[in-house]
Formats: C-alpha cells, sequence, structure tokens
C-alpha cells in the first residue's frame, strides 16, 4: 500500500500541463477538430497608412497547406500563390469559438531545399469578441491601417522563422484571443519579440496545422495549489500512511 501512496503522491507533484489541440487545416473552410469557427484571407499594402482588404484563400493539398492570393495573384504566381510579404503583405485571420492560447504551428512549404524565407508575424485581438455573427468594430481588421489595428485592441505577439514541415513554437508567454492573425512577416507589426528581426528577404509561407489550448477559466475566488502545498499535502500523505505502518507492527 506504501507503494500506491508513492504513486499518489508523485502524481500530485507532476506538472499540471493544458490539454492542447492540434488544428489540422483541411482546405479553404476546413479545420479539424472543431473549435476554429472561420478562416479568413486578407492583405494590406506595405505604406503607413495601407488599408486591409479581403483576399482570396487558396488550398494546396494537405501536405503543402494553405496559402493566399491577393491582387492580381493566381495559383500560377509562384512563389506569390503562398502567404506572402512580395508586394503586398498577406495574412490569415482566424477565429475561434473560445479565448485560445495560440502555441505551435505548421508550415507545409517551403522546406529547405527551396532557398525562400517563410518568416511570419503574429498578432492577437485583446479585445472581446461576439461569440457568433460578424466582426465589428476594432475586432474587424477590414479598411484599417497595421497602425490603427495597433492603437485599438490588437497585440504584436511576435515574429519567427519557420521551416516547411517543422512545428514552431510561438507565443512563449501564452497570450490568449479568440482572434488570432498570422501574416507573413512586417517589421511594422514591432520588434523583440519571437526569433525573426529586421529581415528585409521576401517571405512565402502555406499553413498547415495550429496547436493551442482553451485559455484557463478558473472561477473567481477559486486559487490553484502552489508547489509548496502539493508537496505537503504528499508527504502528508505518506507519512500518515506510515505511521499507521508503525502503529500496526507495535500493536
Amino acid at each position: 500500500m506504501t507503494r500506491k501512496y508513492l504513486a499518489v503522491a508523485a502524481l500530485l507533484l507532476a506538472p499540471l500541463t493544458a490539454n492542447a489541440t492540434l488544428w489540422t487545416i483541411g482546405g479553404t473552410n476546413t479545420v479539424t477538430p472543431g473549435g476554429v469557427q472561420s478562416m479568413t484571407a486578407y492583405s494590406v499594402g506595405t505604406l503607413s497608412y495601407s488599408t486591409f482588404s479581403t483576399a482570396t484563400l487558396q488550398w494546396y493539398g494537405s501536405s503543402n497547406g494553405l496559402g493566399v492570393l491577393s491582387g492580381s495573384e493566381t495559383t500560377y504566381s509562384y512563389p506569390d500563390h503562398a502567404i506572402d510579404n512580395n508586394g503586398r503583405i498577406e495574412a490569415v485571420l482566424f477565429r475561434f469559438d473560445d479565448s485560445t492560447i495560440l502555441d505551435k504551428l505548421t508550415v507545409g512549404w517551403p522546406d529547405a531545399t527551396t532557398g525562400y524565407d517563410s518568416d511570419i508575424s503574429i498578432v492577437r485581438y485583446t479585445g472581446a469578441v461576439p461569440t457568433t455573427g460578424a466582426l465589428s468594430g476594432d475586432a474587424d481588421i477590414s479598411g484599417k491601417s497595421i497602425n490603427t489595428l495597433l492603437s485599438n485592441g490588437w497585440e504584436f505577439v511576435g515574429s519567427y522563422n519557420t521551416i516547411g514541415d517543422v512545428q514552431e513554437d510561438v507565443n512563449p508567454s501564452d497570450k490568449s484571443s479568440s482572434l488570432w492573425l498570422i501574416s507573413a512577416y512586417s517589421s511594422r507589426w514591432g520588434s523583440n519579440l519571437g526569433d525573426a528581426e529586421n529581415d528585409t528577404n521576401k517571405d512565402y509561407f502555406k499553413l498547415v496545422s495550429l496547436v493551442g489550448s482553451t485559455a484557463s477559466t478558473t472561477p473567481p475566488g477559486t486559487s490553484v495549489p502552489e508547489p509548496t502545498s502539493l508537496l505537503l499535502l504528499a508527504s502528508g500523505m505518506l507519512g500518515w500512511r506510515l505511521n499507521r505502518k508503525n502503529q500496526a507492527f507495535a500493536a
């Protein structure tokens, strides 16, 4: 029985981890499992006053991933058929059912053999988002510049170097939102966050998956046990069991 209590003590002392979900993109309007309400393509010019307009999502199969077409681009506009920053900065807005901590993402293209850069920038919305219906107010990025977004509820999370088929860790501060904008790299979003800085190369990438977890919803007044408390609890359980055993021997 002492072994059993040791096992329980070990479980109590084990690190508490969130239940992460892998969302796999399967088309221009398909993400599995559930939890992602919508994906919307946008693009914005490179001038400070340029504003966002909707673009077109394009699916290139499960091994390559999701791209964006803007302006006069077509599926034959190689490599601009991806999500890129050549001419315009392209992005995909993911709307989740719940406030979500985005943790990782994977691109399917390009791989290391192509010679293309694939740096990305990630931004989240910090305001309230309706559970259903059209986005409005600050949550709606259409017709707004990057500077306007950053001054009205949108926050730069980081820029990252990615490569095909390698899962990239993002958002180390575990920030959450139900609106996540993943764009081709731009220094206009911000700096000093992530591992991509002041990159002047053009970037191209296609998304295949995201990993994240629903943000904690601990009720007000409910405290999460500190590691010290867990240690005391585990030690107490083990001590109680050993004391009972010693009493049995004494009898």
